[in-house]
């Protein structure tokens, strides 16, 4: 395929994309700008962190508080708890949009930050309105606060199924409600954010 322009070696070309709408363009614009100024300049100078062995020094706190600076935490969240709205039409899309943005500059800082919209987005759902408080609230308190969502199995892999609970999933986790608290019993692995999370969705 030939190429549209010479670019100079290390330079990225971006190209347009004419079907996206303002919001989106102002969503990858505002992801570009953070992965451009904080994230590359950061794993320029810390590259050997990521072969840390101790999982608690891997995160820089300073990569999550510029990425809650820039808006980029707040997606999924509703914006009466101080979230960033987006169409509910492209969301899926804008979300996708801005994931692949942040991978250019780091694919696992990209995943820590999608399991967080994608509780989010849940949260905001299905949630009664005082978990929704409670929860929404402290994450825009805390910009490290990350959160995990419990699906996999040791029998199956669940994530692979819809609906969830169907037999093909061998979901073999259990819950009910013993008076006022829900008694969960079964096992979960592969957990994205496992380590680090402050919410775990099961």
């Amino acid at each position: 395929m030939a190429a549209t322009g010479a670019a100079p070696w290390g330079k990225i070309m971006f190209f347009d994309d004419p079907y996206l709408s303002d919001e989106q363009r102002l969503m990858r614009e505002t992801c570009r700008r953070y992965v451009d100024n904080v994230v590359v300049p950061f794993l320029r100078e810390d590259r050997l962190r990521e072969w840390e062995m101790n999982p608690a020094k891997r995160l820089a706190p300073r990569l999550l508080e510029e990425a809650d600076a820039a808006g980029l935490r707040g997606l999924g969240v509703p914006e009466r708890f101080g979230g960033v709205a987006l169409d509910p039409v492209t969301q899926s899309q804008t979300l996708a949009l801005v994931a692949t943005e942040l991978a250019r500059g780091d694919s696992g800082l990209a995943d820590k930050l999608v399991q967080n919209w994608k509780i989010s987005v849940l949260i905001g759902r299905f949630a009664p309105e005082n978990l929704q408080a409670y929860w929404f609230e402290r994450y825009a308190r805390e910009p490290q606060f990350l959160m995990a969502h419990c699906l996999t199995e040791p029998r199956g892999a669940s994530d692979r199924w819809l609906p969830y609970d169907s037999v093909e999933a061998n979901m073999d986790t259990t819950a009910f409600l013993d008076g006022d608290e829900w008694v969960l019993n079964g096992r979960k692995q592969f957990i994205s954010n496992g380590y680090d999370a402050s919410l775990y969705v099961v």
